[in-house]
């Protein structure tokens, strides 16, 4: 478990290095605009101007007001005194090398922002999947209760791929905060009745003596 869990962080991290290496800046802007106008048909404009907004606050009082953001830029990017103070070498990469550099951090920082934007879209349906999860694990636990009373056996199939389900449906979740291409936000209210449900088939099949 601990090495799947190891496996899963560095796959999540490649794929941030390829966000970062392969996808323009352009791109990014182009995702971030087709959320936005997802969003405003699905929720509406007074509730997708809150979360944008919340998502920039965050993204300044993280990355911004703490100068992250700022030490980044002038670790890769040379200012301009910089430059002047290296004799001979004032215009080395100022044309090509660190425009490059340039929007490969600027790509790097909008998927930073998306993901937290991506973050509070997935936070704010957490009232919806508390409601909708005890009903279904509570038919689950019955079930279970009324297959002790008869000769009815769990299925330790059903068992193992509910609980596979429930583990890929947050790596899903977990994995789609950097994915480069817009998100549906219907996918996230999908994403819980798919829970709901195969937690309801995981206790429903869980053993009848643990």
């Amino acid at each position: 478990m601990q090495r799947n869990l190891l496996l899963s962080l560095l796959i999540w991290l490649l794929e941030i290095i390829l966000v970062a290496s392969f996808v323009s800046d352009r791109w990014t802007r182009e995702i971030q605009a087709a959320e936005d106008r997802m969003l405003v048909a699905y929720i509406g404009v007074e509730k997708e101007s809150e979360i944008r907004e919340t998502s920039q606050k965050w993204f300044d009082r993280l990355f911004v007001r703490t100068g992250i953001k700022e030490s980044i830029y002038r670790y890769f990017i040379p200012t301009e005194r910089e430059r002047q103070l290296s004799k001979g070498f004032e215009d080395v990469g100022r044309h090509d090398l660190f425009p490059f550099i340039q929007s490969r951090l600027d790509v790097l920082m909008g998927t930073v922002y998306q993901m937290i934007k991506r973050f509070i879209m997935a936070w704010i349906w957490l009232p919806f999947f508390m409601v909708t999860l005890p009903p279904f694990a509570v038919d689950g636990l019955i079930r279970r209760k009324v297959s002790q009373t008869n000769f009815d056996y769990p299925s330790p199939l059903a068992h193992r791929y509910s609980l596979y389900v429930i583990l890929g449906a947050v790596y899903l979740l977990f994995m789609g905060l950097t994915l480069p291409f817009p998100i549906p936000p219907q996918s996230i209210p999908v994403g819980i009745f798919v829970v709901a449900f195969a937690m309801n088939v995981l206790l429903a099949n869980t053993q009848k003596r643990i």
